[in-house]
């Protein structure tokens, strides 16, 4: 068992690493539906697929909505919707790597896809919302190359996103720390 799964909490590089790979996997193994610009749904569903082996004493889900309390379950929606929609209207973690019912929540991802109009802040805004709703150790987005694009990916954590953050030392003193994404 590695500490991946001994723990709740994991390194962000390795939780980022083994997001690598499964993108990698399913360029080679999905090509035809990144190519042909499957819809984020399908994407997630596949990377999930592929993700799954790599979290073996975890649970993984798309589109989770399994709030745990009533606290949770009122304030996510934002305007209703169906399950045929295409773009959804709901606040729900596209991917969330967890242990159901035991309270381990590890992270949420959202995915995007390059054929996407969707901007950056709104993605980032949801993305704060799930982290904070659900109290998951990490948030990342990755944003999925389709049709010229497919095989590139870029990986973002939530705090990658911030220009500058805050930090308070031993002594009280804050600091400035610049972040950047994961290459």
């Amino acid at each position: 068992m590695t500490q991946m799964e001994t723990f709740t909490t994991a390194s962000l590089g390795d939780l980022t690493a083994r997001l690598k790979q499964a993108v990698a996997t399913m360029a080679r193994q999905d090509a035809e539906l990144l190519e042909a610009e499957a819809s984020e749904r399908s994407v997630t569903s596949r990377l999930s697929w592929h993700l799954q082996p790599l979290f073996p004493d975890w649970n993984l889900d798309c589109e989770f909505n399994c709030w745990t309390g009533p606290w949770q379950r009122k304030g996510h929606m934002i305007v209703s919707t169906t399950s045929a929609a295409t773009e959804a209207r709901t606040i729900f973690p596209d991917l969330m790597i967890h242990r159901r019912r035991q309270g381990d929540r590890l992270a949420v991802i959202e995915v995007t896809l390059s054929s996407q109009r969707q901007t950056r802040h709104q993605v980032i805004k949801k993305l704060r919302h799930c982290q904070a709703r659900l109290a998951c150790s990490h948030a990342l987005l990755l944003e999925v190359g389709v049709g010229d694009q497919c095989g590139d990916y870029e990986i973002h954590t939530l705090e990658s996103e911030r220009e500058r953050l805050l930090k308070t030392n031993v002594l009280g003193e804050k600091r400035s720390i610049i972040t950047r994404p994961i290459q």
